[in-house]
């Protein structure tokens, strides 16, 4: 047997591994054939035959248990070997779901095949530190797998609601529109806040359904909400996931829910962040445009936190720039900060962009944005985020 970098060549008859080794790669056949035996009443049978560009020996890339066949060359064959650091990273990554089936999957495989109780000490040990682990994947994949199944439920059940933050102008502190934020009503955990399930809904697909029900029930609310602003060209800011930028299908949707509400377009704001558009930009570049055609206007949220903002702003049809907390709540006591404020004040009036600050607690920061010609402000010093029945009131 002769090594080469990642690459193995065996001679005919040669033992690649026996059962019972301990594994710790998979090998995908380069060139030549490969045959593989198990022990069946103490009798090793072949039962399976392989050649090029197949794969074999993939158990132990997510298992550190021994061999449960043995392999062998047929004839000369080369062998480009997988080691199981290669792809540990990689499953680390993976979402806790996918792990877990994988996990169940491999310990149905080893109940079969009789190799699930351990032959040593040691053995013995690797494999309770293997059941902790696999059962801190099946914990967190057995939440995921209820909370996306409490999502569905949610949608169906009108477990959802919108709370809206009033958006101020900075010099008068009178209303000109509200950002739609939405809360889940769990029916045994209370109010729950969105940072703790829509990461989730992004990943199942489900934030799809929950942007469009976030969209119906802005315009819905929107004649109610409408009342209490004071603006020329009032408006509710409505948040876009990366999954609603998926194709033409968002477009349709949002013209058929301003229709069924008979909701002035000029009077939707969609709220995007950088992450946004980072996965797809030629796809959110043309959807973006559409929407800025048809009326719409765009806001750019979290400014200053991605890692492409200047980009974003050349290239898209943002309208308004808002500026994050993290900034706005420490311009006070940070030069740095206050310095990230200003410029990207005047990066957004030089750019025919309204600005609005977010975060805004105390008058001290609102007059000091004022100074900086700030237009809007959003915070606890202006209000907030309400549920309608209140600010209805």
């Amino acid at each position: 047997m002769l090594n080469n970098l990642n690459r193995q060549v065996f001679g005919i008859g040669e033992t690649i591994f026996k059962e019972g080794d301990e594994g710790d790669c998979a090998y995908l056949i380069e060139d030549g054939v490969v045959e593989i035996f198990v022990t069946i009443n103490g009798q090793e049978q072949r039962v399976n035959q392989i050649g090029k560009s197949e794969l074999f020996g993939e158990v132990a890339l997510i298992d550190q248990q021994p061999r449960t066949a043995t392999a062998r060359a047929t004839q000369k064959v080369v062998l480009i070997t997988i080691q199981r650091k290669t792809v540990a990273e990689l499953l680390e990554k993976t979402d806790p779901i996918v792990r877990h089936l994988l996990l169940v999957i491999l310990e149905r495989y080893r109940n079969k095949r009789g190799t699930a109780k351990p032959q040593s000490i040691e053995q013995e040990q690797k494999r309770a530190e293997l059941t902790a682990q696999h059962n801190a994947v099946r914990g967190e994949a057995t939440q995921k797998l209820t909370m996306s199944n409490d999502i569905g439920r949610a949608l169906t059940q009108d477990e959802f609601d919108l709370y809206y933050q009033p958006i101020c102008e900075i010099a008068t502190g009178q209303i000109a529109g509200y950002e739609a934020l939405i809360r889940w009503r769990h029916p045994t955990q209370g109010l729950v806040s969105p940072l703790d399930f829509l990461w989730l809904a992004e990943q199942t697909g489900q934030i799809r359904e929950i942007g469009l029900w976030t969209l119906e029930r802005a315009a819905r609310d929107w004649p109610t909400l409408r009342k209490s602003t004071h603006a020329k060209q009032p408006f509710v800011s409505v948040n876009m996931s990366p999954s609603q930028l998926t194709g033409e299908r968002f477009v349709e949707e949002v013209k058929s829910v301003l229709a069924l509400y008979n909701m002035p377009v000029t009077e939707l704001k969609l709220e995007l962040t950088e992450t946004v558009i980072i996965n797809k930009p030629e796809v959110a570049l043309q959807l973006l445009t559409h929407l800025k055609e048809m009326g719409c206007s765009l806001a750019i949220d979290d400014f200053g936190t991605g890692h492409s903002s200047l980009d974003t702003l050349n290239r898209y049809p943002i309208g308004t720039m808002k500026v994050d907390r993290a900034f706005t709540s420490t311009m006070l006591t940070s030069t740095q900060s206050e310095k990230i404020v200003s410029s990207s004040i005047d990066l957004a009036h030089s750019l025919g962009m309204d600005v609005v600050a977010e975060g805004i607690e105390t008058e001290e920061v609102r007059v000091r944005l004022l100074e900086l010609k700030c237009n809007f402000g959003q915070g606890w010093l202006f209000g907030k985020p309400a549920e309608l029945k209140n600010i209805a009131r």
